[in-house]
C-alpha cells in the first residue's frame, strides 16, 4: 500500500501544459485582436501571446507540483491546486469504475492516464484524472479497490483469443464512413469561418473562386464538407481500432483506440440497462451498436452514464453476445405494435409541428407550395408510430422508438428506478398513455401513445416488484 504522498509522473507537466494551450487559444487571439494600434515592435505586439504561453507553462508546471497522492487501508487522499489547494477524501467503497488510458506522450515514456469515477457523481468527467502513473502503480490502485470490495477490476488483456468481441479493420472501416461525427466537425468549421473574416478578408480569396458565383460557392461547401467528413473518419478509425471486449466474472473490460490506447472497466453489477440503436444506413446492412447504461460515469468520455459496449455488431449476432455477458437478458424482436388509434395520433401529432410554416407562408406570402411539407410530415409520423413498440418478458422491460435512429432500451424490474403511466386530455380519449421509465437520475426512456389496458398492465407488473 503506498502511504507516502505520489506524485504524477513529469510528463503530467506537458500533458497540463498541452491542456492550457488548447483550452486557450481563443482568449490568446482576443488579447492580441485588442490591440487595435500596432506600435510596429514585434516584441510588443507579441506580448499577450508571450504572456499567454508563459501562464501555460507555469500553471502546467504548478498543477504537476501541487497535485500529490496516496493510498491508505480504505481510502484515497488527493490534494491539487494552484493557488488554492484542495485535499479530497475518496473511499475505495464509493469508487463505481477505473479506466485508463495511454495517449502519445504516455506511451513516450511508458505510462498511463487513470480515471476514477465515483458513485452520485453528475458532472460528465470523472472524478479523479491521474494523467501519468507508471502500469504498475495503476495496477496497485486498481488492486487496492479490489481487496477492499471484493471484486476484479482490473483485467490484463494480453491474448485477443480471451475476448467475446473484436472489431475487424473492415468493420472500423464502416462504422466510421457511416457515423453521423461529420456534423460535428462541420459545426466546427463553420465556428471558425464565422470569424475567418476577422484574420483573412474575404475579398482576398476572390483569386480562388468568386464569393458571388453560385456555382463557386457550392464547389466551396462541397470541399467543406468532404474535409468535415474524412475529419470524421480519421477519428474514428483512431478511436475504434483494436477494439475488444472480454468478460472475466463479473467484470467487462472495454480496450480501444490506436494513437491514444484506452481500457474501461465496469462491474456487471453496476449496468442498469442495455440499450440497441440502429441508424438508418447501418439498418440496411444489418447492424446496429449496443450502449451499456451504467452508474459509472462517463468512463469513455462520452455521455454520462453512457458506455459503448459494441459500436457495431451484427443485429443477429447481439442476442447471444448479450447472453454471454449479461445472462439474465433476453434480446429479441418480439415487440407488441402500438394500437390502430395511435397511429393517427402519431400522424397528427409530426403535422402539428410544422403546421406553422405553410401558415405562415400562405398567408403573408402566397406560397401555398409549402403545403408539400406535410407529406413528409405524415410519413415520418407513420414511421414513428410503426417502429414504437413495448415487450414484456418475465422480469424485463423493453422500449422501442425513433422513426430516424431506433432505440430500444432493455431493462430488468430490479434496475428501474421508477415507472410513469401518464395520460394527456387527447389521449384519455383516445384510450391511450405514456409510458417512462427511469433507471438512473437523468435517463429515462418512454413510449407514446400505449393502449391504456396495456399500460395498467406494465404498471401492475412493475408494482409486483415492490410488494
Amino acid at each position: 500500500m503506498m502511504h507516502e504522498k505520489k506524485r504524477l509522473h513529469p510528463i503530467a507537466i506537458v500533458i497540463y501544459i498541452v491542456k492550457r494551450l488548447k483550452q486557450g487559444p481563443f482568449l490568446a487571439l482576443a488579447l492580441l485582436l485588442a490591440i487595435k494600434e500596432k506600435t510596429g515592435d514585434p516584441f510588443v505586439d507579441c506580448l499577450p501571446l508571450f504572456l499567454f504561453l508563459f501562464y501555460a507553462m507555469f500553471a502546467g508546471y504548478m498543477s504537476w507540483r501541487r497535485f500529490t497522492y496516496r493510498l491508505e487501508e480504505n481510502d484515497m487522499y488527493i490534494e491539487q491546486g494552484i493557488f488554492v489547494k484542495k485535499k479530497r477524501y475518496i473511499p475505495f467503497e464509493r469508487i463505481q469504475g477505473i479506466s485508463h488510458s495511454s495517449g502519445v506522450l504516455q506511451r513516450l515514456v511508458g505510462v498511463v492516464q487513470v480515471h476514477i469515477e465515483t458513485a452520485g457523481r453528475q458532472m460528465d468527467e470523472p472524478e479523479v484524472i491521474l494523467s501519468a502513473v507508471s502500469i504498475e502503480e495503476a495496477k496497485q490502485i486498481e488492486r487496492a479497490v479490489h481487496h477492499q470490495k471484493r471484486e476484479n477490476i482490473f483485467i490484463e488483456i494480453e491474448d485477443k483469443t480471451d475476448a467475446i468481441f473484436t472489431l475487424r479493420f473492415r468493420d472500423v472501416l464502416f462504422l466510421s464512413t457511416t457515423s453521423g461525427g461529420a456534423f460535428g466537425v462541420i459545426a466546427a468549421i463553420g465556428a471558425f469561418l464565422s470569424d475567418f473574416n476577422d484574420f483573412v478578408s474575404f475579398e482576398r480569396l476572390n483569386i480562388f473562386f468568386r464569393a458571388d458565383d453560385t456555382a463557386s460557392t457550392l464547389i466551396f461547401l462541397f470541399v467543406v464538407l468532404m474535409i468535415a467528413y474524412v475529419l470524421s473518419v480519421i477519428g474514428h478509425l483512431f478511436r475504434y481500432m483494436n477494439f475488444m471486449v472480454v468478460k472475466q466474472d463479473k467484470t467487462i473490460t472495454i480496450t480501444t483506440g490506436l494513437l491514444q490506447k484506452k481500457s474501461i472497466s465496469t462491474s456487471i453489477e453496476r449496468v442498469q440497462a442495455i440499450a440497441v440503436k440502429e441508424s438508418p444506413i447501418r439498418h440496411l446492412f444489418g447492424y446496429v451498436s449496443v450502449h451499456l447504461i451504467h452508474a459509472g460515469g462517463a468512463l469513455d468520455d462520452g455521455k454520462h452514464g453512457s458506455l459503448v459496449l459494441f459500436p457495431l455488431v451484427c443485429k443477429n449476432e447481439v442476442a447471444s453476445l448479450i447472453a454471454v455477458c449479461f445472462p439474465e437478458y433476453r434480446l429479441d424482436d418480439s415487440f407488441r405494435s402500438l394500437c390502430t388509434r395511435a397511429r393517427w395520433h402519431y400522424m397528427l401529432r409530426s403535422l402539428y409541428t410544422v403546421m406553422l410554416i405553410p401558415v405562415i407562408a400562405i398567408v403573408f406570402f402566397q406560397r401555398f407550395e409549402t403545403l408539400l411539407l406535410l407529406l413528409p410530415a405524415v410519413y415520418v409520423g407513420y414511421r414513428s408510430y410503426k417502429r414504437a413498440g413495448v415487450t414484456i418478458k418475465s422480469e424485463q422491460l423493453a422500449l422501442r422508438s425513433g422513426w430516424l435512429t431506433i432505440k430500444t432500451v432493455y431493462m430488468l424490474k430490479h434496475r428501474i428506478q421508477s415507472l410513469t403511466v401518464s395520460q394527456t386530455r387527447m389521449q384519455q380519449r383516445l384510450g391511450l398513455c405514456t409510458v417512462r421509465a427511469t433507471v438512473m437520475p437523468g435517463i429515462r426512456t418512454k413510449v407514446v401513445d400505449v393502449d391504456e389496458h396495456e399500460a395498467q398492465a406494465i404498471y401492475e407488473w412493475f408494482l409486483g416488484n415492490k410488494a
